[in-house]
């Protein structure tokens, strides 16, 4: 098995790796350590696979275990565009960042495409750590960070979310530390006042958004992208037309918790 990179900062393909029948205790173990290295992972020229199987390969880069990420038990959901949640334009975020417990990793496979080439984009928190000026990353390491969300979906009957992690998050498996703040959910550091925690919030993106830590990902059919969601940062720069074709990426996730749990707990927050 190789791993060919997939920018200066993260993301690797996996490469001599039966997608469909491979993962001995050896392989897998390998794959574990490159995900702990590169973040992503991505499998490629595979046929689809069958729910079950995307299951059983995410469940490899756990603990946490696969939850249920729709609300009605399924482990598997399919992030469609001829859904508003799947077409929309989203700004850079990491999934559940404005709950206690975030999840921890996603994994989606390709499973139809429209003729013309759709994207995801991502960024690392990580790398984008790393880049701060030490003064920076001095002054980071002990502020807070409100991350705020409100459901832009009619369909989903949510509440709105609001958690606080600081700034200087530190991963719980590799020890690194993340820059976790994203352009979507960021809402206001509370040790600063309104003004100077919005121009701090606004310097930081642009560490994080500089256009050289971007990797625009062009989703080939049967693509499986398995990505850490603490580190990394996704964003659907474009509509996705659903006019110009379809796409569907079957998604899984690593989590702690269930969708429902935290809607639940959020619902909870929200009525104290």
């Amino acid at each position: 098995m190789r791993f060919r990179p997939l920018h200066p900062d993260f993301g690797a393909e996996v490469l001599d790796f039966n997608i469909q029948t491979g993962g001995t205790p050896e392989e897998i173990e390998q794959l574990r350590r490159a995900y702990d290295e590169y973040s992503m992972l991505l499998f490629r020229g595979g046929d689809r696979l069958a729910p079950e199987r995307q299951v059983e390969i995410t469940g490899w880069f756990g603990p946490p275990s696969p939850v249920d990420n729709t609300g009605k038990g399924d482990f598997v959901s399919v992030l469609h565009n001829r859904d508003m949640a799947g077409s929309m334009q989203i700004p850079f975020h990491s999934d559940l960042t404005y709950t206690e417990d975030p999840i921890r990793a996603i994994c989606l496979q390709a499973i139809e495409l429209p003729d013309k080439p759709t994207s995801t984009t991502y960024v690392s928190g990580t790398a984008a750590w790393y880049s701060l000026p030490p003064e920076l990353q001095e002054q980071l390491a002990g502020l807070t960070l409100q991350h705020f969300y409100q459901s832009r979906v009619p369909d989903y009957d949510w509440p709105d979310f609001i958690a606080e992690h600081p700034l200087r998050f530190v991963h719980p498996r590799t020890g690194r530390p993340i820059l976790f703040a994203t352009e979507h959910h960021a809402h206001r550091i509370l040790e600063l006042d309104e003004e100077e925690s919005q121009s701090l919030i606004e310097k930081l993106c642009t560490y994080l958004y500089a256009s050289e830590r971007k990797y625009e990902h062009v989703w080939q059919l049967n693509d499986l992208l398995m990505w850490d969601n603490l580190v990394l940062q996704h964003a659907r720069t474009e509509y996705s037309d659903p006019g110009e074709g379809y796409r569907g990426l079957q998604r899984v996730a690593l989590s702690n918790l269930t969708l429902q749990d935290t809607i639940d707990m959020a619902r909870a927050r929200q009525a104290a």
